[in-house]
């Protein structure tokens, strides 16, 4: 067998060495294939798929989600966490919180996303240190005893300069001295690897590091948990487990929780996938999209590649006559023309490797408007590649198969008598069959990107409610450099002062989260005239807040449409007030006059001051919501949103903001500043992917369509060259010719196009969740779709129809 397969081999490349022009071009059909699948799913490995770098048997690894019976998750307390790490005997169970803050060497603070986390955090991630050592047990069980810090590698080598003679020596943390114990192993960046975390310390130093929440609090969630379960136990026994262990610490007579808190009484296990679980879940769910729509594309490429193999075996067929006639049985005769097929593709399927390495690379490249710092290696590894080398067989194999034994069913003695058969009824069919199999799929290629223009012009259109234009932003947090409350409320309050009397500047503001910058924060209310659904008056319910100060409303223009803004006096000392949205107050007021009304929140009692009109918070394309804005000063964190309105472009204000900054406390980290329309940006960041990646692959598909088509045509008219003659010796005009050969292919274009609507109209019902409204159906989009594939399709069939028209009828009849 090996040494049959060795001959096959031999004879492989003999021949395609032969017919080096064709393999070439075969060669790069299939690597635009692969490459796009290839680079697709090499982003999706690096974002969801790939295990835990530095991490032991990641696959053992659960993250622990906080449920409730009626849907929706909450982070966990300390005093939970507690309860189930010490009573699970399924999962050895550890705890962290995400937290930003500034380190120093004594010169210039620079900002650093880091975790705190339980004295078992790296044991159960099964991470040893690359120098130094992880926290002792004397260092996690003391609260604020013990100020310890580790530092990732790449923090190592980049502040540090990589010398090991820094572990044990004193860094600046928060402004306050910690001690650098340890080093993580290199790649390692903590149970969300695409957030480049850079410092681990204690979860007992939270009240220094942190400075809200408490760890005897079990009305504060702010913990994530993971953990590893027991190679004793299954993962479906640890869910059991700690869903009741969830129940029994909710609903225990002693438990400390508050009401709103006792209502999650479950929990779920869901893999450690390297995101949050309503990330992964939302970022696979696109992916899977966009890795479909380049799928299309290598199926079109394979299609193009089965359409000149059928071509090759025509030409071949006197070749291939001869071997049946010397006894070849026609399974080895198979064998053969599919290892040929198989070496095109898995020689395609190696070339569009390079093209996922260069891909993967422009893609890397895409700034995302995001306020985390992101470490993310696109590049394809082992796993990406042994796919695509995997998906290159299979199609080689598949789209091989049939032109394989079409080439074999050759009647041997009619082809050595008089050559002439021309392919016959059967092939010409097939090659039919795969035109309009590739003008289907075009057509799906080309709607879904036709779709996701037409959703990104969409969403860019709709009215946030506010004005992002010409203004300045930068996310702020002086508490990670040891400010207490008092001196960071006169930081920022000096800070806007100067920046409000700069030439250009027409508003300054605060607030705690940016508008469509994907982060929201929600709280439980109650309103003593207000039953929520099924339940009695005064019952809790929650809403979206921020926490907003007197400029925030100037620099956004929002208008108060009642009462008043926030203003300066609204602080820790004022009554407390707050500003709802049109949609709060018609909801919850439907009718009345909602100024100085009141709700309670936090066991106090909130009036209302003010309403705005509705805006987008959340989502660009969410309904309007019940909505709230709190002064920030009774509200108060030292982490906060710069906002400044600029008259010209906010860029230009940049380096003044940071002077500003730099002047007033010189060690603060130099902030990352951008504009509001950036920040918000994100919002529309997956329609904006998938019209950069689609828009490609549909260009590819169209390319590929187009030669697919032209190829098939330029073939058939070859061998119809004698009939042709005939035609034009008999007197027809080249008119009649072109349209004869235009005809051809125009037929198959519109059986085609009929399929590919019909599929189109089935498939692009996947991308409902990402079109903002746009119908899946939407009549303009296949309108303008169809004309263009239609007119690319003519053009593709006209050129060998007036090279078919444009031949000498003597040389043709000679020839055929």
């Amino acid at each position: 067998m090996a040494q049959a397969l060795m001959q096959d081999l031999k004879f492989t490349v003999r021949m395609l060495r032969k017919n080096l022009g064709s393999t070439v071009v075969a060669v790069a059909i299939i690597a635009l294939g692969t490459g796009a699948v290839s680079t697709i799913f090499s982003v999706a490995n690096a974002i969801v798929l790939r295990p835990l770098p530095g991490v032991t048997t990641p696959s053992e690894l659960a993250i622990i989600e906080r449920t409730q019976p009626t849907g929706g998750s909450l982070s966990a307390s300390y005093p939970y966490y507690k309860h189930i790490a010490a009573n699970s005997r399924t999962m050895q169970i550890a705890a962290w919180s995400m937290i930003q803050l500034t380190m120093s060497t004594g010169g210039e603070g620079v900002s650093a996303l880091g975790n705190i986390v339980s004295g078992n955090y790296f044991d159960v991630l099964a991470v040893r240190p690359a120098i130094g050592r992880f926290f002792s047990a004397d260092e996690t069980s003391v609260p604020n005893a013990h100020p310890v810090v580790v530092v990732s590698h790449a923090f190592w080598e980049r502040q540090l300069s990589g010398d090991s003679s820094t572990v044990g020596k004193t860094i600046l943390v928060n402004g306050s001295r910690y001690t650098l114990v340890g080093v993580a192993p290199e790649h390692f960046s903590g149970i969300y690897p695409v957030l480049r975390t850079d410092v681990w310390a204690p979860l007992m130093m939270q009240a220094q590091l942190r400075a809200r929440g408490s760890l005897d609090n079990a009305g504060s969630a702010w913990l994530e948990l993971f953990g590893r379960i027991a190679p004793s136990s299954s993962r479906s026994e640890a869910r059991v487990e700690i869903a009741a262990l969830s129940k029994q610490f909710a609903t225990a007579p002693t438990s400390a929780e508050p009401t709103a808190l006792a209502r999650f009484t479950s929990a779920n296990l869901y893999p450690a996938s390297g995101l949050p679980v309503d990330a992964a879940q939302a970022v696979a769910g696109f992916f899977g999209v966009l890795l479909a729509l380049a799928g299309l594309v290598l199926l079109i490429a394979s299609v193009n590649v089965a359409t000149m193999l059928l071509a090759r075996s025509v030409v071949r067929r006197r070749e291939i006559a001869v071997r049946l006639a010397l006894g070849a049985a026609r399974g080895r005769l198979v064998r053969q023309l599919l290892t040929e097929s198989v070496t095109l593709f898995l020689l395609g399927g190696a070339a569009g490797t390079l093209i996922a390495v260069w891909g993967t690379r422009l893609l890397g490249r895409i700034d995302l408007p995001v306020d985390v710092p992101i470490a993310l290696d696109l590049a394809p590894d082992l796993r990406a590649l042994t796919v695509t080398m995997i998906v290159a067989l299979l199609t080689g194999i598949g789209f091989g198969l049939a032109p394989a034994l079409q080439a074999s069913r050759l009647d041997f003695a009619t082809t050595l008598r008089g050559d002439t058969s021309g392919g016959g009824r059967i092939r010409s069919r097939l090659r039919s069959s795969l035109i309009v199999g590739q003008v289907a799929l075009s057509l799906v290629l080309l709607s879904a990107s036709g779709l996701f223009v037409r959703a990104l012009d969409r969403g860019r259109r709709i009215d946030p409610g506010f004005d992002v234009n010409n203004v300045a932003t930068t996310a702020l947090n002086v508490g990670t450099a040891g400010y207490n409350d008092a001196r960071a409320r006169t930081f920022y309050r000096e800070l806007a002062a100067r920046l409000a009397a700069m030439p250009g500047v027409s508003a300054v503001g605060y607030a705690r989260v940016l508008p469509l910058s994907m982060n929201n924060t929600g709280v439980d209310i109650s309103i003593d005239e207000y039953a929520p659904p099924g339940k009695s008056p005064g019952a809790d319910f929650s809403v979206l807040i921020d926490d907003i100060d007197e400029g925030y409303l100037a620099v956004t223009r929002m208008p108060v449409v009642a009462g008043r803004n926030i203003r300066a006096t609204d602080d820790s000392t004022a009554p407390r007030v707050a500003i709802v949205n049109r949609a709060f107050a018609d909801h919850f007021w439907t009718g009345r006059d909602p100024i100085g009304r009141t709700f309670h929140l936090n066991r106090n009692t909130v009036t209302v001051v003010g309403v705005v009109p509705d805006s987008k918070f959340s989502k660009l394309n969410a309904a309007p919501e019940p909505f709230m804005y709190l002064p920030i000063a009774q509200h108060f964190d030292a982490g906060t949103n710069l906002l400044v309105r600029t008259a010209g472009d906010p860029a230009n204000i940049f380096a003044a903001i940071r002077r500003e900054i730099r002047a007033l406390d010189p060690q603060l980290p130099a902030p990352t500043l951008t504009t509001l329309r950036q920040a918000t940006s994100v919002s529309l960041l997956p329609q904006r992917v998938a019209v950069a990646v689609t828009g490609v692959l549909g260009l590819l598909g169209l390319l590929l369509a187009a030669v697919g088509l032209y190829g098939v045509l330029a073939f058939s008219a070859a061998q119809r060259a004698a009939e042709i003659g005939i035609r034009l010796a008999l007197g027809a005009l080249r008119t009649d010719v072109v349209r004869l050969v235009v005809g051809e292919g125009m037929r198959l274009v519109g059986i085609g196009m009929a399929a590919g609507l019909a599929l189109s109209l089935l498939a692009t019902q996947a991308l409902k969740p990402f079109l903002f409204g746009v119908s899946p159906l939407d009549p303009v989009t296949f309108v303008v779709i169809g004309a263009t594939l239609a007119s690319v399709a003519l053009f593709a069939s006209y050129l060998p129809a007036r090279r078919a028209a444009s031949a000498d009828p003597a040389s043709s009849l000679r020839r055929g």
